[in-house]
C-alpha cells in the first residue's frame, strides 16, 4: 500500500543529501529559530567536532547563518545559528470546500506571500487555472527566486481510502474523486507535489509553529466546512492505518449529538440575519458578537465536550487544540466553555483530561501547513 502524503519529491541537484544528524539540527533550528552552536551540541548529544562539522557544512552551503553573541562567561562566545530564509521555498496549496488558497513558504516556515480565492465551482478545470494565476502573482509579489522552489504541498479535504491510497473528498469536491490530484497539480504548477489531507497539513503547522513548540502531545481539531483533525504524540504527527488518524468527525456521527462545523456556523449566522453565501465569505467577516454565533456556541459545547472526554481516555493528550478556519475569538470562547464529562471519582481524584485551548497560529493553517510538507520531506 502506498503511504501519505501522496506523490514524490525528488531532491534538487543543488541540495546535498542530509544525514540523520543533520536533520536533527534542522529540526531544532526550525522549532527554536536561533540556537547557540554549543546548545546544538548539548541538546542533540553531539560531539563538539560533529556539531562544528555539521554547522560549518550547512553555513558553506548557504543553509544556515552564523552570528556572534556576547560572551556570558569565560571563554569564547558560541555562534548563534539560524536557518537561512532564502535558501529554499515551497508552495503551500489549500483545496477546501469552497475556496483555494496558496502561500509561498520560506526555509524558516515563514509566510512570504499569500492569497485565497472563493470558488463556487471546485471542479479541477476551474481550480487549475486559478492556481496558475495565484502562483504567478505570488512569485511576483514576494520577489523570490523561483529556481529555489523545491516543490508544492497540497492540503485537500477528504480521508484516505484504497490501495493504492487516494483521497476520498467530500461532496463539495466530488469532481476530484475520480482524478489523480497529484498528476493534475504537478502539471499545473510545474513542480513536484505532495498531497495530504487538509487537517493533517494543519496539524503539521500547529506541531511545528503552534502548540507543538511547548506541548509534544496534543490533539488538533480542524474546523472547516466539515470537521477533522490530527494527533501529535511525542512531537510527531500520527497517521496509523490508512493515514486517517485524527478524523474525529466520525465520533460525532456515532454519538448523534450534532455536527458543529463551520457549515453549521454559517447556517446559524444566516438564520440570525446574515447574508453570507459561503464559509469563506463568512469567516473573514464575523466575530464572537455576530448574531447567530451564540446559538452555534451553545450547540457546539456538548459534542465538543464529549469528544474531549473520549480523546482523554483513548489517546490521553496533554491538550486539545481548536483551530482550522474558525476565527480565533470564537475558537477561544468555545474552548473556555467546554466542560468535558467526567467519569466517577476514584479515591477523590478524577481521571486527568486534556486542557482545551484555541490555536494561536496565524494565517491559513492548511496552506501554510501544506507548504511545510516538502521541507519535512527533504530536511527535517
Amino acid at each position: 500500500m502506498s503511504v501519505a502524503p501522496l506523490g514524490q519529491l525528488p531532491r534538487p541537484d543543488w541540495i546535498r543529501p542530509i544525514s540523520t544528524g543533520g536533520r536533527a539540527v534542522f529540526d531544532l533550528l526550525f522549532r527554536r529559530q536561533a540556537v547557540a552552536q554549543s546548545d546544538i551540541v548539548r541538546l542533540l548529544a553531539l560531539s563538539q567536532s560533529s556539531g562544528a562539522r555539521l554547522v560549518g557544512e550547512f553555513a558553506r552551503a548557504g543553509m544556515v547563518t552564523l552570528a556572534s553573541r556576547k560572551a556570558s562567561g569565560p571563554g569564547n562566545p558560541s555562534a548563534m545559528v539560524a536557518l537561512a530564509p532564502d535558501y529554499a521555498y515551497t508552495l503551500g496549496v489549500a483545496v477546501v470546500g469552497d475556496a483555494v488558497a496558496m502561500a509561498i513558504v520560506d526555509f524558516t516556515g515563514a509566510n512570504r506571500a499569500y492569497a485565497s480565492v472563493a470558488m463556487p465551482d471546485m471542479a479541477p478545470e476551474r481550480v487549475v487555472p486559478e492556481l496558475r494565476r495565484l502562483q504567478q502573482r505570488l512569485i511576483a509579489e514576494s520577489g523570490i527566486d523561483p529556481r529555489r522552489l523545491i516543490g508544492a504541498g497540497v492540503g485537500m479535504c477528504g480521508y484516505f481510502v484504497g490501495d493504492p491510497l487516494r483521497i476520498c473528498p467530500p461532496p463539495l469536491l466530488a469532481p476530484w474523486a475520480t482524478v489523480d490530484p497529484v498528476a493534475i497539480l504537478r502539471e499545473a504548477l510545474g513542480l513536484p507535489v505532495l498531497c495530504d489531507n487538509d487537517a493533517t497539513a494543519a496539524t503539521v503547522h500547529e506541531s511545528l509553529l503552534g502548540a507543538g513548540r511547548t506541548c509534544p502531545t496534543f490533539a488538533y481539531c480542524h474546523l472547516t466546512n466539515g470537521f477533522g483533525g490530527g494527533l501529535v504524540i511525542d512531537g510527531k504527527p500520527v497517521r496509523s492505518w490508512m493515514a486517517n488518524a485524527g478524523d474525529f468527525g466520525g465520533v460525532w456521527w456515532l454519538l448523534d449529538r450534532g455536527y458543529p462545523n463551520l457549515d453549521a456556523l454559517l447556517a446559524a449566522v444566516n438564520a440570525a440575519g446574515g447574508r453570507f453565501a459561503t464559509v469563506e465569505a463568512m469567516v473573514g467577516a464575523i466575530t464572537r458578537d455576530t448574531p447567530g454565533v451564540e446559538d452555534w456556541l451553545a450547540a457546539a459545547v456538548v459534542p465538543f465536550g464529549m469528544l474531549v472526554t473520549i480523546l482523554g481516555h483513548v489517546v490521553s493528550p496533554e491538550k486539545v487544540v481548536i483551530g482550522g478556519r474558525i476565527p480565533h475569538d470564537i475558537a477561544a470562547e468555545l474552548a473556555a466553555r467546554i466542560v468535558p464529562p467526567q467519569t466517577p471519582l476514584r479515591h477523590d481524584v478524577h481521571f486527568p483530561l486534556p486542557q482545551v485551548v484555541a490555536s494561536r497560529v496565524e494565517g491559513d493553517t492548511v496552506a501554510l501547513g501544506a507548504g511545510l510538507l516538502p521541507l519535512l520531506d527533504l530536511f527535517f
